[in-house]
């Protein structure tokens, strides 16, 4: 059984390995989150359940948050030429929604510009 020693230049919250192999550099195990694939497929499975059922998917913040923000949108009149950049935050249901209520032609990048062109 390995030993946990505290680590990471004196901060007791951070621990690390002994005797055994230390997953990162930092510490940390490599996650699949951070990868382009994993993303990738994602979409690429949302893509599908739309296509096939008609589903949007998950609204990953939360559709209470989405909405305050568009709310706010429409609060403070912003323009409907403004540029809006969505990154990270999920499968582009914001963007649709923003298309609804401001009728703003949107962009994604890359793999979510081809998982829902249709949609937005």
């Amino acid at each position: 059984m390995s030993k946990v020693r505290n680590g990471g230049g004196g901060n007791p919250g951070v621990a690390m390995r002994i005797g055994g192999v230390c997953p990162g550099g930092d510490g940390f195990a490599p996650s699949a989150l951070g990868t382009r694939e994993h993303w990738d497929a994602v979409y690429e499975r949302e893509l599908h359940t739309f296509q096939e059922y008609g589903d949007t998917g998950e609204i990953w913040f939360g559709e209470e948050s989405m909405n305050r923000l568009i709310r706010w949108m429409q609060k403070y009149k912003i323009p409907l030429d403004a540029s809006v950049l969505d990154i990270g935050t999920g499968n582009g249901v914001f963007l649709v929604e923003l298309d609804l209520n401001f009728s703003k032609n949107c962009q994604h990048p890359s793999s979510a510009l081809e998982a829902d062109p249709e949609t937005v």
